[in-house]
This record gives C-alpha cells, structure tokens and sequence, in this order.
C-alpha cells in the first residue's frame, strides 16, 4: 500500500509522535511496529511481515486498520470545526441584527466558504436566505436568490435521490425472496429514475446512490439490461467518489457498504484472494451490518460469509455462539431477519448443534409467511431437510421434501426443475445409504443441479460448499 507508506512519511513530525504515542499508550505493539518502519523506510513488507508473524491477508487487514487511525487522528480538528461551524449557524439572526451590516455579511462570507469545504449543503440555505436579506436592496440580491434555490434544488434532489435506494432496496430484498419478474421490472424502472435524476442535478451525492443500484443489480441480476460499465470499473468509480468526498460528509459513512458489495463481487466470481480483505473489512463491523439495509441489501452478507468461510477454510469464524453475538437490526426488515435464522442455524449446524440449528429453522418457518416467496421457502425448507437427513430423521426430511418437490411439479415451476436434482439426491441417501451405484448417480444429479443453478434461480448458495464436498 504505496498510499499508505507515502502519508506516514509525510507526516509533521507533532502528527507522528502523536500517533506513536497512542499507539504506546494501548499497547498496540503491531501498529506501532508497522508505524515506525513506514516511517523509517528502511524494511520491506516482507521483512515487516516476518517480524510480526501474521499471514498475508492479516497484514493488509493491519494495513487497512493502521491507515483508518491515521484518517482517524487527522480528522479530529475537523469534526471539531464542524462542530463550531454548527455553534456559528445558530448565531447568524444575533449576528444580522445585532452587527454592523458590513460586519454580519462578512462573518457569513467566511460560513459559507467553511460549509461548502466541508459538504454541509443543507446548512448553506440559513446562509444564503440570510445573505438574501442582507442584500435587499443591493443587486447582489439576485445572486444570492439564485444561490439559495440552487442549493434548494440539490438539497431535495438529494432526499429524493434517498427515497429512490430506499425502495431500490426494500423492493429488491423482495426480489430476492421471490425472484419475480414484475419485483425485477421495479428494479430496473427506480434505476432509470436515479439516471434521470442524475443527469438533472449530477453531485457526487447522487452519483454514489446511482453506483451503488447499479452495482447491485449488476452483482445480483444475471440479466443486467443495459449495463454501461464493467462492475470492477463502477467500483473504482465509486471509490474515487467517496475520496473527492469532504471527511465530514453524511455519505462518507457509505463506503462501508462499497466494501461490502466488492466483497460479494470477487465472491461470485470465485476470487477468494481478492475477496478477504473486504470480508475481513465488513465482518469486522458485523454487529452494525444490518443497520445500513437503506444504503443496500447488506442481510445478503450473512449468507455470503458461510459460502466464503466454507470455500476458504475459515471455520473459526463460524465457530461463535449465535446466542453471545449481538447484531443490531431493524425489526420491521424481514429480510434480515430470515437471513439470520438461516445464518444462526449455519453457525449452529457448523458446531454440531443440531438441535438449535433446527429449532432456527422452524421458528423461522412458523413466524414468518413465505406464501408469496417460495424461492426463499426452498432455501429454508432444503437446508431444514439436510439438517433432518444429517440426524438421520428420515421421515421429517420425507414430509420436507415433499412440500418442495409437490409445488415445483403442480404449478410447473421449470425454474426450479434443477431443485428436484436435490430432492432425488437427498431421497437417495435415505433409501440407499452406502450403495455405490446410487452414490455415483447422486454426483451426476449434483452436477445437473450446479449447472442450472443460475444467479435468477440460484438457492443453497450458503450449503452449496457442504453439498459439493459430499456428493
């Protein structure tokens, strides 16, 4: 990380030694070793990474870590700018009437320049409906009413850029239980609005919103129609966005969920490598995940993280008690809250807590409707069914599958035919556990199933690495 090493020389000297000192001060032995070497140049990664006696990808984690605390002490002055900034804008109709004119348009001139560094539209309107009156009956007046509307405009293309990836996302975790057509004509019709929008009023604000539908359609959609960009170059350009942005803009915060979609990218193209220091980046923030689901689909990850943690080896991740992990979530997301019972019972599965991994299932089954959702009924339902066949409860894994196999067959669902390969593997198993010949027959099923297990009907991507070394 060149970027990194360049900062760290290019520190005042009061900057360094302050760090230092923190980094003294908790004991964070690792940080402060990497700190001083950057500073020093005079070893290489390789030597750094040998000294402390870590794995690769822990050492761009500790990279990645170290840079955040450097943004982190430099950013302290801003925020406290910003803070004074807000005290200033709560002054401004003492100043207007209790200054020398010239004086109060002078101290708001200067609260302007301050709030347009630091982003803060919103905030620029006190100033400009002030400097308007200010200018009453000076021909400046009609600058500063053009100014005021200006901002006006942005500040409401902005809400309703906001409103437009809120029902992006509320309506695509539907897509992503029901995998529906008239779901996907949504998607594609709010995508067009954020275009439109964007090319009216074309902030930086707005461009990150337009990224982050597009990147999710591009991701998730097997059929992105209309995609511009190739999805590592809508990603680069996003980054790029978010580091033009000022450290106090409200969007800042965003980037978070930029980690979290490159993760699911490099995931889906089977880039392991890639994909671990955004998984490292988002896992570590797990607790508040759930809480970003009006920025995108950030349930989707818990899913992601047992695919990942399973094709990678990274069982001590799934070895955590669901029951000691906290994870703030919004009650009223359905769709976060079947991921997490899907997620738990994983974690419990992973344990050999068979019990509590069922009961998961079931709660989740006989609390929530999944009448209008039966591709995401399949996911619970096939993974209840293989938990069942695990325990060796034949009966309940029959009646399960069943009620999959019975609606696929009566309404016809050919998109789901692939699901049947399952429901006959998993059939076979009860009836002819440890016959050669039926286990050569369940490979070739599990073949058809993965072939046909496409991005608009994929299910079982969680079990998916289970499944594949079994059979």
């Amino acid at each position: 990380m060149i970027k990194l090493k360049q900062i760290i020389a290019q520190l005042s000297d009061g900057d360094f030694e302050g760090i230092a000192e923190s980094f003294k001060k908790t004991k964070a032995e690792n940080y402060y070793l990497l700190f001083q070497s950057y500073r020093s140049g005079k070893v290489n990664d390789t030597e750094i990474t040998e000294k402390l006696a870590i794995s690769s990808n822990s050492f761009y984690v500790l990279k990645s870590r170290l840079y955040d605390k450097i943004q982190e002490h430099l950013s302290v002055d801003v925020f406290a700018t910003q803070e004074s900034l807000i005290k200033q804008l709560l002054q401004v109709p003492e100043v207007c009437f209790n200054m020398p004119r010239e004086t109060a348009i002078a101290f708001l001139n200067k609260l302007e320049k301050e709030l347009l560094k630091f982003d803060l539209h919103n905030d620029l309107l006190v100033v400009y409906s002030a400097l308007k009156k200010m200018h009453l009956h000076s021909e400046k007046y009609f600058y500063y009413s053009q100014l005021f509307n200006k901002h006006t405009a942005l500040a409401l293309s902005l809400e309703k850029a906001e409103e437009i990836l809120g029902n992006f996302n509320r309506i695509f975790s539907q897509y992503s239980f029901s995998r529906s057509q008239p779901h996907l004509d949504t998607l594609y019709f709010l995508k067009n609005e954020i275009n439109n929008l964007f090319i009216l009023n074309p902030s930086r604000q707005i461009e990150i919103i337009k990224y982050f539908v597009e990147l999710q359609l591009a991701i998730f959609c097997e059929e992105n129609k209309g995609a511009e960009l190739p999805i590592t170059e809508l990603i680069q350009k996003a980054r790029r966005v978010f580091s033009e942005l000022a450290q106090t803009s409200p969007q800042k915060k965003w980037e978070f969920v930029l980690d979290y979609l490159s993760f699911e990218y490099y995931l889906s193209t089977e880039e392991y490598k890639t994909a671990g220091p955004f998984y490292d980046k988002v896992n570590e923030q797990l607790s508040t995940l759930l809480l970003y689901n009006n920025i995108g689909v950030t349930s989707k990850f818990l899913s992601s993280k047992v695919k990942f943690c399973n094709e990678t080896g990274r069982d001590e991740d799934l070895m955590v008690d669901p029951k000691k992990t906290e994870m703030y979530y919004d009650s009223d997301d359905d769709h976060a809250k079947v991921q997490m019972a899907i997620y738990n019972a994983m974690l419990y599965f992973t344990q050999k807590n068979f019990k509590e991994a069922v009961n998961s299932l079931n709660n989740i089954l006989n609390s929530f409707s999944f009448k209008d959702f039966f591709h995401e009924s399949i996911n619970v339902k096939l993974t209840l069914a293989y938990f069942y066949l695990v325990q060796k409860d034949y009966d309940l894994v029959e009646i399960t599958l069943k009620s999959i196999s019975r609606k696929i067959k009566s309404d016809q669902l050919e998109k789901y035919y692939h699901v049947l390969h399952i429901v006959k593997i998993f059939e076979l198993e009860m009836n002819n556990a440890g016959n050669a010949k039926k286990s050569l027959k369940s490979k070739d099923l599990f073949v058809l199933f993965t072939a046909n297990n496409k991005k608009t009907n994929e299910v079982l991507s969680h079990l998916i690495p289970l499944l594949r070394k079994k059979y």
